[in-house]
């Protein structure tokens, strides 16, 4: 599974929805009931600690840790949850289940009911084809091995399967969600801010040597 591990690059593929539609959506969504004490807790997660599970590990945020579903059915959840967490997982930086990506997910759905239905039969579309695909029923080791099948066809244009679509959809939410998040802007990809240089050691140039 080593195509997954891919943290410290942008994962580039096919895009079901453009980057600025993404970003709408996280806006709308920001102006939903309880919007503002779901995205302070999901921003301040995963900052600043060790991030395989252990004794070391800060708690879970209550609000993240009793999460209630907002667009999926419970069982449609737990298998995203777990999805997420295949395609980016946590190693020596944190991973989907550190960023909640999942939680992400689900919460900005709720504002796709009048921006952008479609989006949500996508992803009702995208739980049922990984439940025909076995994907909710088996095994995390079985999983893994569902979901590597599934991205072949992203390899290999020869090869096809019924799950892709919802494979590419999760990928690119999840993703985005990843690289939205403090964990993964900041914790993974080592995000410091916009700088500039005032020194400009390389360059021969004296001209060049004042800011």
């Amino acid at each position: 599974m080593s195509h997954f591990r891919l943290k410290r690059c942008y994962i580039v593929f096919d895009m079901l929805a453009t980057r600025r539609e993404l970003l709408d959506l996280a806006l709308r969504a920001a102006a939903l009931p309880g919007a503002a004490e779901f995205f302070s807790a999901w921003l301040k997660a995963a900052g600043g600690h060790p991030h395989a599970s252990g004794s070391n590990a800060p708690p879970e945020p209550p609000l993240l840790r009793n999460y209630k579903p907002k667009f999926f059915q419970p069982e449609d959840f737990e298998a995203l949850q777990s999805f997420t967490e295949i395609l980016i997982p946590t190693d020596d930086t944190p991973g989907a289940r550190e960023a909640h990506c999942a939680h992400y997910i689900d919460f900005v759905l709720q504002a796709a009911a009048e921006y952008a239905p479609q989006m949500q039969t996508q992803w009702r579309d995208a739980m049922s084809a990984l439940r025909q695909v076995g994907f909710h029923a088996a095994t995390a080791q079985g999983r893994a091995a569902l979901v590597e099948a599934m991205s072949k066809p992203e390899r290999d244009p020869s090869a096809s399967h019924p799950a892709y679509p919802a494979y590419r959809l999760i990928k690119q939410q999840n993703t985005f969600a990843f690289y939205t998040s403090r964990a993964g802007m900041i914790e993974a990809l080592d995000y410091k801010g916009n700088s500039y240089n005032a020194t400009f050691p390389a360059c021969n140039h004296p001209e060049h040597h004042v800011v």
